[in-house]
């Protein structure tokens, strides 16, 4: 019975050894190869979501002081398609509360955010046609990187949109991809259809590395009907690395009167800084900010803060931001505007502005 038993374990070992990879080299056949990882899907489908509870302390504004309350401040849902590696396409929608705290109520409804094809026709050099962001907003905003709590200064004091339909070409200026140039041709009207003849040009140069020093220059102008065209000048330094990142950003927007009329130039000028620590990454981040700007005329339409038109404002933003997971957080801040000696025959605004805000955001 042993012999049996012996025999039988050593036809079972003969026959794994047969069967084993190694003995397949060994006899001069190929081993099987692995199973090839699947093709990437050329269609993806992400969103984005962030609001708040707020609650405004303190307002310049009547309808918002002592207002308390959970609003969704921005739902994107967005589709991208590669067509091939060097034609891609992103259909994105936008859905936002509504930020005036107005009667009555306003349910949330979507509009369209982006709507570009982007061809890469030699290299890394672009062209994109649609509903496609500004390089007025886009670079600064992406540094920044904390567009959840609050909108850079251009898109928040309402001197430009973050996106126009028209054409953008852009690439980089030399082989390591650290100067890069990108210049615009749009309707002016944001994400709205097109009611006239004239047009914004937009050009941008920057320098990025990563760690390390950013900058960026910007032209812009815009034509009006009447002649009451517009231009911005703008220049932003920041400075990256793993553990956080700073910036400075500085820009001179004027905007002509109507021909025929009396009314005088409007020049705004505008200086921002901001920090922002990692004190842990990826788990644990503490920021800030400070605004100092001109009177704005059109500053008393922000959305989610209305802030007085006829005098000089210094605004501040402060807060931290904990990642209950890479794409969930939760950021607890504080925004505040004070106010400077209003413009000649204007009022003093009736106070300060003071909010608090438990901001959410989440991402996939």
């Amino acid at each position: 019975m042993n012999r049996v038993i012996t025999l039988a374990l050593l036809i079972v070992s003969v026959a794994v050894l047969a069967a084993s990879p190694l003995s397949a080299q060994g006899s001069g056949q190929a081993a099987p190869p692995p199973p090839s990882a699947p093709a990437s899907s050329p269609d993806k489908f992400s969103g984005v979501v962030f609001g708040d509870y707020y609650y405004f302390a303190s307002e310049n504004t009547p309808a918002f002081s002592k207002q308390q309350g959970f609003w969704f401040r921005r739902i994107f849902f967005t589709y991208d398609h590669a067509f091939s590696p060097a034609l891609t396409t992103r259909f994105r929608l936008e859905l936002a509360s509504n930020g005036k705290l107005a009667s009555p109520a306003a349910n949330i409804s979507p509009v369209i955010k982006d709507a570009w094809v982007r061809w890469s026709y030699s290299g890394k050099h672009q062209v994109t046609i649609g509903i496609s962001p500004t390089s007025t907003i886009e670079f600064v905003d992406g540094f920044f990187g904390l567009r959840h709590v609050e909108k850079t200064p251009i898109d928040l004091y309402r001197l430009d949109s973050t996106r126009d339909f028209g054409v953008t070409l852009s690439g980089p200026l030399n082989t390591r991809n650290t100067v890069q140039y990108s210049a615009q041709v749009g309707n002016d009207s944001g994400q709205a259809s097109e009611i006239d003849k004239y047009k914004a040009v937009r050009l941008a140069v920057r320098y990025v590395t990563n760690p390390g020093l950013v900058a960026e220059g910007f032209y812009a102008y815009y034509s009006k009907p009447l002649s009451a065209n517009r231009t911005t000048l703008q220049a932003f330094a920041g400075y990256q690395n793993p553990t956080g990142r700073a910036g400075l950003q500085y820009f001179h927007h004027t905007r002509q009167p109507n021909a025929g009329t009396t009314n005088q130039e409007v020049t705004i000028n505008v200086v921002s800084g901001f920090g922002v620590w990692m004190v842990k990454p990826a788990k644990f981040t503490v920021f800030g900010r400070i605004d100092h700007s001109d009177a704005n005329p059109d500053a008393a339409a922000i959305d989610y803060l209305p802030i007085y038109k006829s005098a000089p404002f210094t605004l501040g933003v402060m807060g931290v931001e904990y990642y209950i997971h890479p794409s969930v957080r939760l950021s607890p801040n504080v925004e505040w505007v004070k106010y400077g000696t209003p413009v000649a025959g204007a009022a003093a605004p009736a106070r300060n502005d003071l909010v608090y805000r438990l901001t959410w955001f989440w991402s996939w």
